[in-house]
């Protein structure tokens, strides 16, 4: 039932919101408890969670407190700002990701990127770096950077297949809980062009972003490098009905997520 390529909780999410289509569950009804989902899927209950989760962000489920998950009587605009990991990208572009895994250790510790982290300077790291495809295409390059516990739980991973997201949470019940993006322009060293076939010193889209789990406590720092051909990012901003502000008062953020040329 489960498939090892796609993530478990995006796997449940696909059966459910699946069953809701065909009119199996129906506008009011209970979906089964999380306890039911868990039993059904073989998973733990975060797994279950995090598909209830995405099914209630895309506005197809509610929540009532001690009662369980319902289906909606009309789908709501879901909210489209959610963090996302590279192969959760692809997926929905309908595109095929992998990655190729270049290093994967430990090395000495960075001041900057242990501050990120919060952890004295002095402590090692753990680093690993890949080159990220989409439909066998190298579009990007991600330098990773993980306390040393979290490092060693992806020892032994398939880290050319799975992401650090789906490793985590699947397997060790760590969720990403949240995270800060920086975006900058700069340009290509001749390690990333060769890694994404670019020439030196073309333009790369830089991302840094780090992440976070249960307490805000860091668990790593990436520096991802798009070659700018393939991906860019698009944002939405919208007014509510009804608003009467004006707009130099600042409009929401509706979406912002990003967009592959292929």
């Amino acid at each position: 039932m489960i498939e090892s390529s796609i993530p478990r909780h995006q796997q449940i999410a696909d059966h459910l919101r699946t069953e809701i289509s065909d009119g199996e569950f129906t506008p009011g009804d209970k979906l089964p408890s999380e306890k039911r989902l868990c039993d059904y899927f073989k998973v733990s209950r975060i797994t279950v969670r995090q598909a209830l989760k995405a099914l209630e962000n895309e506005g197809l489920i509610y929540k009532k407190q001690g009662l369980g998950a319902f289906v909606r009587e009309e789908p709501t605009t879901p909210n489209l700002v959610q963090l996302t990991d590279f192969n959760e990208d692809m997926r929905r572009a309908g595109l095929s990701s992998s990655s190729k895994l270049l290093w994967h250790g430990k090395v000495a510790g960075d001041d900057k990127v242990n501050s990120i982290l919060e952890i004295p300077p002095e402590k090692s790291l753990m680093r690993l770096d890949r080159i990220r495809f989409a439909n066998n295409i190298p579009v990007a390059f991600d330098r990773t950077w993980l306390p040393v516990s979290y490092g060693h739980l992806l020892l032994d991973q398939d880290l050319e297949q799975r992401t650090i997201y789906e490793i985590l949470e699947d397997e060790y019940d760590i969720p990403i809980k949240a995270g800060r993006y920086s975006i900058t322009a700069s340009l290509a060293t001749k390690e990333i062009a060769d890694y994404l076939r670019m020439n030196e010193h073309d333009p790369v889209l830089e991302i840094n972003r780090c992440s976070r789990t249960n307490g805000g406590k860091k668990v790593y720092f990436q520096t991802r490098y798009n070659n700018p051909k393939y991906i860019t990012y698009e944002m939405e901003l919208f007014r509510a009905d009804g608003d009467e502000g004006s707009s130099r008062d600042g409009l929401p953020l509706k979406e912002f997520c990003p967009k592959f040329k292929f």
